[in-house]
């Protein structure tokens, strides 16, 4: 059975003959009724403490799972980002390294080319030369034969041509043509053996 403060005061007891005394039974009631009564608020006072504390704990719970949870998120997070990273940077090497090797391949190739034309245009130019030098040789025989003597120094008024001078001259320009062929030929043999 439950006690309160003021059933304690409340109570009314049979009155018998020769019994104790009155008041001091009504003064230790009231002092057991004021005892039960700070009891009772300082069991109300500490179960109050007890619900903020366990409401304080169930917070601190609650945030503790929660930046449990935010941590597990950010650790996930942060592996996932680094992962990415890793790929990311990866994919990036080996795509520098193809474009690398790409302008490697590019510029060995036109390398080559420029060599290839450099060898023909010095091919091209040996034989260029060795033309030209025929050529001018074929023109300096030209000069110096004694056809050009004959030819300044020759009257037509006192000397008629006749079919044996042009044979001389015909037989002479077939030689000098002869001579130019044959230069031609061991031109272009050097040519071949270069």
């Amino acid at each position: 059975m439950a006690f309160s403060p003021e059933d304690i005061k409340q109570k009314e007891f049979n009155r018998v003959h020769k019994g104790l005394d009155e008041s001091e039974v009504r003064q230790y009631l009231q002092t057991l009724s004021d005892e039960i009564e700070k009891l009772k608020s300082d069991k109300e006072q500490l179960q109050t403490l007890i619900n903020d504390k366990d409401e304080n704990i169930n917070r601190f719970k609650a945030v503790e799972n929660t930046i449990s949870d935010a941590l597990l998120q950010a650790q996930k997070a942060g592996e996932e980002t680094k992962h990415t990273a890793v790929l990311k940077a990866d994919a990036i090497i080996k795509e520098a390294e193809g474009r690398s090797n790409i302008i490697i391949e590019d510029a060995l190739q036109k390398a080559r080319q420029i060599s290839f034309q450099t060898e023909d245009m010095k091919r091209q130019s040996k034989v260029f030369r060795s033309r030209f030098r025929m050529l001018v040789e074929a023109q300096l025989d030209l000069l110096k034969n004694d056809d050009w003597d004959y030819l300044l120094n020759y009257d037509v008024d006192q000397q008629s041509v006749t079919e044996e001078n042009i044979d001389i001259l015909n037989k002479e320009e077939q030689n000098n043509q002869e001579q130019i062929n044959n230069q031609s030929t061991k031109s272009e043999e050097d040519k071949s053996e270069e």
